[in-house]
């Protein structure tokens, strides 16, 4: 399976497996191209909550910047 740090990296490879699952008659094929839409759409959903942890979000003001302003 593909595999990348992004995001929407993950979500175009979704979008093009619905169109696949949506143009084709075969069965066994459209349940395995909304298998792969499903995974696609977890897989950008944990990519999103990967970059929200690494970018943490510090409140506090820094002491090196209020050391500068004083």
């Amino acid at each position: 399976m593909f595999d990348s740090p992004d995001a929407q990296a993950y979500i175009e490879r979704a979008e093009m497996h619905e169109q696949l699952a949506a143009a084709t008659s075969d069965e066994p094929a459209r349940k395995m191209h909304q298998a792969m839409a499903e995974a696609y759409r977890r897989k950008a959903g944990e990519a999103k909550a990967r970059l929200v942890q690494a970018i943490p979000l510090d409140a506090a003001p820094s002491r090196l910047m209020m050391s500068n302003s004083i």
